[in-house]
């Protein structure tokens, strides 16, 4: 399922993480500033996942994004 996001005063990057459900995207439109903070708190999820076993290997991930699935929507998937 995909949910576009729209950037307000109450949009917050890390409260947009904890919402997310397996399987579901998220388009944010593309700022790239915007971008590098979503993909740094991707990093960041994925490798806390990794300290407390949630995650397998190194090439396991949690969250993946991505700004070329969706031209202008920076795309954010929770896989597990």
């Amino acid at each position: 399922m995909e949910k576009e996001i729209v950037v307000d005063e109450k949009y917050q990057t890390t409260k947009l993480f904890d919402m997310m459900k397996v399987g579901i995207i998220y388009k944010v439109p593309f700022e790239e500033s915007r971008h590098n903070g979503i993909k740094s708190e991707a990093v960041r999820r994925n490798r806390e996942a990794r300290l407390v076993n949630k995650l397998k290997a190194n090439i396991d991930l949690m969250f993946r994004v991505s700004k070329t699935a969706y031209p202008g929507y920076t795309s954010i998937i929770r896989l597990k």
